[in-house]
């Protein structure tokens, strides 16, 4: 599993998924960005921890992740050219932390 708190980690991100994925996990950071910023410079916006966004890398997590159907707020699926992402809506505290999971196609 990654996590993504800031812009910095993007880096890794870019180095080991496809460019439409990151592309599309930039855009999910914006929009929480802009919700969640208090006048920062985006380089310098962190994600509180309990919104961290995070990014599933082996199939055990995500199943683990929808074993606990009570936390569960949402799934959401959007498909793009090569895959799908699965993007899960997980009650944390009074909020919501996104995780996501790539499929290929």
């Amino acid at each position: 599993m990654i996590k993504i708190s800031s812009l910095k980690d993007f880096i890794y991100i870019e180095e080991k998924f496809p460019i439409q994925f990151t592309e599309y996990l930039k855009e999910e950071f914006y929009s929480l960005y802009e919700y969640l910023s208090n006048g920062e410079k985006i380089e310098d916006f962190l994600l509180p921890l309990h919104l961290y966004m995070l990014v599933l890398e082996e199939e055990y997590e995500l199943n683990a992740l929808l074993k606990n159907k009570m936390e569960l707020e949402f799934i959401d699926e959007e498909t793009l050219i090569n895959f799908t992402i699965l993007r899960i809506g997980v009650k944390q505290v009074e909020d919501i932390q996104l995780h996501y999971w790539m499929v290929k196609v």
